[in-house]
């Protein structure tokens, strides 16, 4: 049996191996603190819950939703747009996604050619240069360093990948460094998306976790062409990522394309599921700020314990990620089986997210500040 030769150089989703590894500890009677996976602990507001249970109740409830998703969820994105970027947005703008995962995946087709170069960060979120692989398209990484604030350095992509590039990916806030992006870095980038006809797309799935006091901003906000496009997820604000429920907002002619690739693969999301999406982006201000508190809490108490420990780290204010140097004497993969034997704690080692992620390890934080203070009070003083 001939199997798509594209997988061969695709290893299995990394979270995957990680739940194994996990599971096998578990099973052999070990207490496990997972600090790996961006899976948000905090509960679902009652009011999203309801929602989804009044849902239910209607009477067609069970049918085949739109393909972009139910008109009210549209409207409820571009009113959350206004309200927190004063962003514009037109009906043909919008698209409802499974899960960002799922638009970021399908965008792709839907922008490029088989042979084509999709620009990716790296480290970054595996997803974007897998399914460029997935879809027959090559990636170009573009590295983030620290000393560039994890920034792309647009400068030193060559000539010859620009120009056979319709497609760029970027990630702010970012996974899994925590960076933030600034208007003006927003600007620069949209302005050489526009000069040479690319696609910008950015995945901002972390755009509400930022400090308490900060104000989030949108690629849209500067995309006065309306040429990009960016992904929005409930995932992680409003701690639905079981729902599998995201959107697309941007170009419109991209808009449709993505469309086309959507009603062809799949047949949309639950029209329950859309319905407590439309209660979740309705809910006060003060839920996303207390959010932002609690994360605020767990990034201060993380890294005060990480510096006593020696261990050095991207000074982030934004998404619930830390991202962390690999101690002196060890190799990532070691330092990581060493958390797990010796104090059962999972990390995600930082070369899931590419090459240049070798020497750093993810740390989430996903758990109650004093499992996370526990967990991290367990380490050895690095150096000792």
């Amino acid at each position: 049996m001939k199997i798509n030769n594209r997988l061969s150089n695709i290893d299995e989703y990394h979270f995957k191996s990680i739940d194994d590894i996990k599971n096998k500890a578990i099973l052999s009677g070990k207490k496990i603190i997972d600090l790996s996976i961006g899976d948000p602990d905090l509960s679902v507001d009652s009011k999203i819950t309801d929602a989804l249970i009044d849902a239910l109740k209607n009477e067609k409830y069970h049918n085949y939703p739109p393909y972009d998703g139910i008109i009210e969820l549209k409207e409820a994105v571009i009113k959350y747009y206004n309200e927190v970027y004063s962003v514009s947005l037109n009906l043909d703008e919008v698209i409802i996604l499974i899960g960002s995962k799922e638009g970021i995946s399908n965008v792709i087709p839907a922008v490029c050619d088989i042979g084509d170069c999709v620009i990716v960060p790296e480290p970054a979120y595996p997803v974007y240069s897998i399914c460029s692989k997935l879809w027959g398209c090559i990636p170009y990484t573009v590295p983030l360093t620290q000393s560039n604030g994890y920034m792309p350095n647009l400068d030193i992509i060559p000539e010859n990948i620009v120009n056979k590039c319709k497609l760029m990916f970027i990630n702010y806030p970012n996974n899994p460094t925590g960076a933030v992006a600034s208007c003006e870095f927003y600007k620069r980038i949209i302005k050489f998306s526009y000069d040479n006809n690319i696609v910008l797309c950015n995945d901002s799935a972390y755009n509400e976790i930022i400090k308490v006091d900060k104000k989030a901003i949108s690629l849209m906000q500067y995309d006065v062409k309306r040429q990009c496009v960016e992904f929005g997820t409930l995932s992680k604000t409003y701690n639905m990522t079981g729902y599998r429920i995201g959107y697309a907002v941007g170009n419109a002619k991209v808009i449709n394309a993505l469309l086309k690739i959507k009603s062809n693969c799949d047949s949309g999301q639950f029209i329950p599921v859309q319905k407590a999406a439309i209660a979740a982006l309705n809910l006060e201000r003060d839920y996303v700020q207390n959010i932002r508190k609690t994360y605020d809490e767990r990034r201060e108490v993380a890294k005060s314990i990480l510096l006593e420990k020696n261990i050095d780290f991207f000074d982030t204010e934004a998404t619930f990620y830390l991202w962390c140097k690999t101690p002196k004497n060890y190799t990532t993969k070691e330092f990581c089986e060493e958390l797990l034997i010796n104090n059962g704690i999972v990390v995600t080692p930082g070369n899931v997210f590419g090459k240049l992620g070798y020497d750093y390890f993810r740390i989430a934080l996903t758990k109650d500040k004093l499992i996370i203070e526990e967990a991290l009070k367990s380490l050895k003083k690095c150096g000792d």
